[in-house]
């Protein structure tokens, strides 16, 4: 396997792998462990149901990462993405999902830039005491502005071409003869599905425009836009919302269809730190929630492969060890035994309780004490992907 080279430096590699606890107590029922459990001395997620993914060229591999705002930043993914690309000797490589984050005053994840015109408001689950009508970026916009539009800019990478042939849009209107269109590029007709406009386009680009035409009353909520290369291999969608919470996934309503539209191959879940970093983390409630989030995946999709991680080790008030977040962390790995889901356990392989004061140490971990730095997320998801990759699901 050829690795990629990461911009992080040989003396900090070696430094956080000196520290790394080869031996570690997962702290789950022996009785009924986890089939896919993360192996910290070889670094990778043990496959013993032999599950495989296969990668065939009629069909492209779909992954979809959900989580907070670790995954919102889209570092730890698209260095998954260019590990997996330069082992499949990808040439093209789909953006996946996109948001338009803009509309929010949010950040961009690292592969692309949103823009808006017109008049926007958005709602997300976050801080949500009903059901919202979000979908799976757990945040939708909406507007009533007949001249709104959606922009999306990709940006270029090194190891492969990141221009798209096909846009979706996962829409929904009260007006039934709403239909969005494309503004750039021009003059392409829309496939239309239930709440799902497809575009094919003629040539290649790098940026698209969204727009909207209706006859009469003009109203419309986008959840999210799908931005793909017919040529690709594989995609893999960073889906993450800062603040977010397992909790909040209830509470998207359009979160069914939205799974069931995407229909990924596989599903990585990077779920906890909002919820630990609260003080008013419920053990019971968090088990909860997480196992209610893994049956919508499951109840949206026939045969999905679930992965799901613990998060990091962080501080609270940028100065006080968490002890909720390894609660948290044991909590996932009690659910993957249950479900027979793989778990990939970052929380101890960063070192645990604690762990996160070295990270900042040697530059791999924000002063904030809970983000990483983009070095940090780097390394995270290289060390992702070589557990991935070891355990044989991916073909």
């Amino acid at each position: 396997m050829n690795r990629l080279v990461l911009h992080i430096t040989g003396f900090a590699i070696f430094l956080i792998l000196t520290l790394l606890p080869y031996q570690v107590s997962l702290l789950v029922p022996t009785k009924s462990p986890a089939i896919l459990l993360f192996n910290h001395s070889a670094n990778t997620i043990k496959n013993f149901f032999g599950q495989k993914i296969l990668v065939k060229p009629s069909k492209p591999l779909t992954i979809v990462h959900i989580g907070d705002s670790h995954v919102q930043a889209g570092i730890l993914s698209r260095t998954v993405k260019m590990l997996l690309a330069r082992e499949f000797q990808s040439q093209y490589v789909s953006p996946g999902l996109v948001f338009p984050y803009s509309v929010m005053g949010s950040n961009n994840p690292v592969e692309y830039t949103s823009y808006h015109t017109g008049r926007w408001e958005y709602q997300k689950v976050n801080g949500a005491k009903a059901p919202v009508d979000a979908g799976i970026f757990r945040v939708a916009v909406k507007t009533t502005d007949s001249l709104a539009t959606l922009s999306f800019k990709v940006k270029p990478n090194a190891l492969f071409k990141t221009q798209v042939n096909r846009v979706g849009v996962f829409y929904q209107s009260a007006s039934s003869n709403l239909t969005p269109i494309l503004v750039e590029p021009k003059n392409v007709n829309p496939i239309l599905h239930d709440n799902f406009a497809e575009f094919e386009l003629e040539s290649e680009v790098d940026s698209v425009v969204i727009g909207f035409r209706a006859k009469n009353d003009f109203e419309c909520t986008v959840y999210g836009v799908n931005l793909w290369n017919t040529k690709s291999k594989f995609s893999l969608s960073s889906v993450g919302l800062n603040g977010a919470t397992v909790h909040g996934f209830s509470l998207a309503k359009q979160l069914l269809p939205n799974i069931k539209l995407v229909k990924p191959d596989i599903v990585i879940v990077s779920l906890g730190t909002n919820d630990a970093y609260s003080n008013l983390f419920d053990s019971l409630n968090f088990a909860r929630d997480q196992e209610n989030l893994v049956n919508t995946i499951k109840s949206a999709l026939p045969n999905p492969l679930i992965i799901l991680t613990t998060p990091n080790d962080h501080l609270l008030n940028r100065k006080y060890m968490n002890i909720r977040v390894q609660v948290a962390s044991n909590v996932i790995k009690e659910i993957s035994t249950k479900h027979q889901l793989p778990v990939w356990d970052f929380y101890s392989l960063m070192g645990g309780k604690g762990s996160i004061q070295g990270w900042i140490r040697y530059g791999l971990a924000a002063p904030d004490g809970v983000h990483l730095t983009a070095k940090g997320y780097q390394l995270q998801g290289e060390l992702f992907y070589n557990a991935l990759y070891n355990s044989g699901f991916i073909e």
